[in-house]
């Protein structure tokens, strides 16, 4: 008969695992805050946000593929069935991280964060009725209250109300509730290490970029992108040989996509890229820890 794990040892494997917890919240707090941030920053950048957030996926999915193949990361290898397991939960994350972007590019981060401040009182509700979680006590639920409160005062004074804005700031706001507390289901059920997931929900990401892009009209100009050049070559070719207005090229010009983008606007993509990689892995990683209302407190 093995010897029972003493005192000592029960002690330090919880110390340990607290630790870890630790570690985790406190990763996901300094990206999930820093990428709210970043993120506007590459979109008055570069203000296609589905561009912004592809760079995001493609860069967390061949990080993962790579470490993963050289050993230095424990990743399960891509499967089918579990890629259709793990569809529904990154359709909702795409549209969450899609209508987040939305929210950013005709609103302010204040604004952001105002929305997101309501969802712990949504979620929790929700995760009590849904996944039949305990109720969250009296105390939980004034402070919840309270946090509600504070966005909707702030909601009510604010000085850059962009109807447009709102409206994604309330799209924005059904999907993430609902993320959230379906994710809590996927890291209980579907039996994939941390590192595992973000892999899955980058690459199922990657793929649902086109669809996105063609359904927001962003399409057109990510196409223009790689046209425009030559268009402008050709413009300022016949203008050369006087068969073109000079109004015509102003207005070719004028049209251009690539003057929609800013010098040196790689930079906070590429901040965002690395963000974003930090907050795959410690949102899979806490999500797997703590409660979906404790997690949204995180923000």
């Amino acid at each position: 008969m093995a010897p029972l794990p003493s005192t000592t040892s029960l002690t330090r494997t919880k110390q340990s695992s607290n630790n870890s917890v630790g570690f985790l919240v406190g990763l996901y707090a300094l990206c999930s805050s820093s990428l709210s941030i970043v993120n506007k920053w590459a979109i008055l950048a570069i203000p296609y946000p589905s561009i912004v957030t592809a760079c995001q996926f493609c860069t967390t999915s061949t990080v993962v593929l790579v470490l993963g193949k050289v050993g230095v990361l424990d990743v399960e290898p891509l499967e089918t069935k579990k890629m259709c397991r793990m569809a529904p939960i990154n359709v909702i994350f795409y549209l969450a991280i899609f209508t987040n972007g939305k929210l950013l590019q005709y609103s302010t981060v204040e604004t952001f964060i105002a929305f997101r401040s309501l969802t712990p009182i949504l979620v929790s509700c929700l995760d009590t009725v849904v996944r039949g979680e305990p109720a969250p006590s009296p105390r939980t639920i004034l402070t919840l209250i309270a946090i509600a409160a504070g966005a909707a005062s702030y909601a009510r004074d604010d000085a850059n109300f962009d109807a447009r804005g709102y409206a994604w700031a309330c799209a924005y706001l059904v999907i993430i509730v609902t993320e959230m507390v379906y994710a809590k289901h996927v890291t209980a059920t579907i039996g994939l290490s941390t590192w595992g997931l973000v892999l899955y929900q980058n690459v199922i990401a990657v793929c649902l970029f086109p669809f996105a892009s063609l359904i927001s009209g962003e399409f057109y100009d990510i196409a223009k992108l790689f046209y425009a050049p030559q268009q402008l070559d050709s413009s300022a070719a016949a203008a050369a040989a006087g068969t073109t207005e000079n109004s015509l090229l102003d207005a070719a010009s004028d049209d251009d996509p690539l003057k929609k983008i800013q010098p040196f606007a790689a930079i906070p993509v590429i901040v965002s890229c690395v963000l974003g990689v930090g907050i795959s892995f410690a949102g899979w990683g806490t999500r797997s820890a703590i409660t979906a209302t404790q997690f949204t407190v995180l923000g």
